[in-house]
């Protein structure tokens, strides 16, 4: 069923994402340096929700905390579609990383680990997020025919935002009625004070707290590549819109076809040594974009290694923060750890805007190697960390 619901969830997201900048700007006139502004704060609560939304889970429950969540996504994509300047944008887009996608994806993602042993977990995010892959896949593909056969009116955009509230609310009530509650029995005592204490038990857990900074890191790479590197595409190397859209379909069609194989994989050795091939991965990506300036040399850079990094990142990444989290601080864990795209999504586009603006691109591919690397050494440490005497 959360299968079912992540395909349904992300194509929903799909309908809106394509198209919500384009509104913003090209039809509520909103300036693009605002749109992005309604991104980052969109970034900055959405760390917030991890803070407030792991305990929830914890405390309260996966279901309770995913249903709060898909009627917050489903009340602000409907908010979206009623904005008529900045001021609206800026306080939805701050509503929908408080309560919405961010709380949606830790309580998921808890409630996957409740449900799966230890040596699965990562082959079942892998498959969750073949489902969310699939809808992502279809929702801009018919957003793109949707505002074609309406010709282009501006009109049609609101309308797309609001299919995506209305398949937003479906899926919360398709989960309400058929999804049962995973949350661990309580070992005595556990309700009370220790539970409300699991931030500040995990923010001082060392090996964890390596795992934020590492996650950080590598998301930093991954959001700005899906950011800059069209643009970069285009304006510096002079890619055409359908070499473009070829490239990012292939992303697409790699992890639909490999996510489940490489999820396997993961799951018959280490976490930790997956993630530090995912990093390596990373910082190859970013050495042949600043080698090469090629169409070739994104194919390779951005098809294979990236899509394979991130392949990594996307599973191990939750599988190891559940390894690492206590049974009953689960919630806060897997929020603490998915905060972390949310951190790196609010930095890394900004970044990447300046040095495109700048023409300094080989600057970006030089960070992210920088990045990749610095998360490699931090995943060392922690496999010290975690191997040694006690």
């Amino acid at each position: 069923m959360l299968l079912f619901a992540m395909l349904v969830f992300r194509f929903g997201h799909g309908l809106y994402f394509p198209f919500s900048s384009i509104y913003f700007h090209n039809v509520l006139g909103i300036p693009l340096s605002l749109v992005g502004v309604g991104l980052a704060v969109f970034a900055a609560s959405s760390v917030l929700s991890g803070l407030v939304a792991g305990p929830l889970t914890d405390r309260y429950g996966r279901k309770p905390t995913m249903l709060i969540a898909l009627s917050g996504s489903a009340a602000s994509f409907f908010g979206f579609a009623l904005v008529e300047g900045f001021a609206g944008y800026l306080a939805v887009s701050a509503a929908h990383g408080l309560v919405g996608w961010s709380m949606f994806e830790a309580s998921r993602n808890a409630m996957v680990a409740d449900v799966t042993e230890p040596g699965m977990r990562s082959r079942a995010y892998g498959l969750v997020r073949v489902g969310g892959n699939v809808g992502w896949a279809a929702g801009p593909m018919s957003a793109g025919l949707i505002s074609a056969a309406a010709g282009g009116s501006a009109g049609v955009y609101p309308k797309l935002f609001v299919g995506t509230s209305v398949l937003t609310a479906l899926v919360a009530l398709a989960l309400a009625a058929t999804v049962r509650e995973s949350l661990p029995a309580r070992q005595e005592g556990d309700a009370g004070g220790k539970n409300r204490r699991g931030l500040r038990e995990a923010l001082t857990d060392g090996p964890f707290v390596v795992l934020l900074g590492v996650g950080v890191l590598l998301y930093y790479v991954f959001t700005q590549d899906w950011q800059a590197l069209p643009i970069y595409a285009k304006n510096f190397v002079g890619v055409t819109d359908g070499q473009i859209g070829f490239f990012l379909g292939a992303n697409g069609l790699m992890v639909i076809l490999f996510q489940l194989p490489v999820s396997y994989l993961i799951d018959r050795g280490s976490r930790v040594v997956a993630l530090l091939a995912g990093a390596v991965l990373f910082a190859l990506s970013s050495a042949t974009l600043l080698l090469t300036e090629s169409f070739l040399g994104i194919l390779v850079a951005f098809v294979l290694f990236f899509t394979l990094a991130e392949m990594v990142l996307e599973v191990a990444g939750a599988a190891l923060a559940a390894e690492l989290a206590p049974v009953r601080l689960r919630g806060t864990y897997l929020a603490l750890f998915g905060a972390c795209f949310g951190a790196a999504c609010g930095v890394s586009p900004i970044v990447g805007g300046t040095l495109l603006q700048a023409e300094m691109p080989d600057v970006i591919w030089t960070i992210q190697l920088v990045a990749a690397l610095l998360a490699a050494i931090g995943l060392l440490t922690l496999a010290f960390l975690r191997h040694r005497p006690k």
